[in-house]
């Protein structure tokens, strides 16, 4: 079996090419010309490079493909309506466009459980509502590309899986979320929200490339949407106060009501639209959003279908984190 494997040198791109490698598949990476391949150096797969808003450059990326892993894309809060919709949706569709004409049999498509609004989440299975607010672009986005999978699945073009992965991914090589978090508690300089006392699915990064090989390869995952998310249920401030004592420092104490960060949030984001500032506020609504409820998201459907189980537990997941932290601190900011 090939695979393609988009984004292949980013977080979870990289560690999916690792783990597919370890179980016999064959790997393409495909990756953005000028990024760097740090993440995937030395593993036995072929770099191609490849940009999906660029139609033209895909078409020998996904020669002979069997399975494509679509994980390129914009990942954040931040940014404009535009940059979301192009990169997001039309890359998917760009993707989808390329692998059903060179005769690719799966499409697997890295979404999000931000396709939901967080409004409080207890279990939450694949058939909630997609009914993220239309000022978070990413969610919406997001939304955009699963219809288009949706769409060339139901027009027999190609197998497409939908996975959405639990709402806080983390582990080594995650430089954009894991590394700041770490940087932040670090220096005290960490805030909880409603004091940290909502629920949160994690989505560690070795159990959900588990996964997501199980959605390449299993019969039953053709045309089906997959939340995979880890099995244990944490407070955001039982969390954070395990990455702390890991690092070894001061558990944070701070906390500011959801009211007075929504406010702030929505300031700040007004300024910075309003100044051009470059970069990312430090506070934004969908950040504010993340602690203010319950954001519990069930993989019982991956459990029965595919056969999903965890590979890695808890207090290991959180150990490898910070193993890989402490290895490239201050490497990347």
């Amino acid at each position: 079996m090939l695979a393609l494997v988009t984004g292949a040198n980013g977080f979870i791109g990289s560690n999916l090419v690792k783990i597919l490698i370890e179980r016999g598949w064959k790997v393409r990476s495909m990756v953005l010309k000028g990024t760097p391949l740090d993440f995937i150096e030395g593993f036995d797969t072929e770099i191609v490079y490849g940009d999906i808003t660029e139609p033209e450059t895909l078409l020998s990326a996904v020669e002979g493909v069997d399975v494509v892993f679509h994980l390129a894309a914009i990942a954040s809060d931040w940014g404009p309506e535009e940059l979301f919709m192009r990169v997001n949706a039309g890359g998917t569709l760009n993707m989808l466009e390329a692998s059903a004409r060179a005769g690719v049999k799966r499409f697997v498509y890295m979404s999000s459980v931000a396709v939901h609004a967080y409004n409080g989440h207890r279990g939450t299975d694949e058939t909630a509502p997609r009914d993220c607010p239309s000022y978070l672009y990413y969610g919406r986005s997001k939304i955009k590309g699963e219809d288009y999978v949706n769409q060339f699945h139901s027009e027999g073009k190609i197998e497409g899986v939908i996975i959405r992965p639990g709402l806080f991914p983390f582990g080594p090589n995650d430089t954009t979320s894991f590394y700041k978090l770490a940087r932040a508690l670090e220096k005290g300089a960490f805030s909880y929200v409603n004091g940290g006392r909502a629920k949160v699915s994690t989505a560690y990064v070795e159990n959900l490339v588990h996964g997501l090989e199980l959605a390449g390869k299993h019969e039953k995952a053709s045309g089906e949407v997959f939340i995979i998310a880890d099995p244990w249920i944490v407070t955001w401030k039982e969390l954070i106060e395990k990455f702390c004592d890991a690092l070894g420092v001061k558990h944070p104490w701070l906390s500011i009501p959801y009211p007075v960060a929504s406010i702030a949030a929505s300031i700040m984001e007004k300024i910075w639209l309003l100044f051009k500032i470059k970069g990312e506020p430090p506070v934004t609504r969908y950040r504010a959003l993340l602690m203010k409820d319950d954001l519990v998201f069930s993989s019982k459907k991956a459990q029965k279908l595919l056969g999903y189980s965890p590979i890695v537990d808890f207090d290991e997941a959180i150990k490898r984190t910070v193993a890989w932290y402490r290895k490239v601190k201050g490497k990347y900011g």
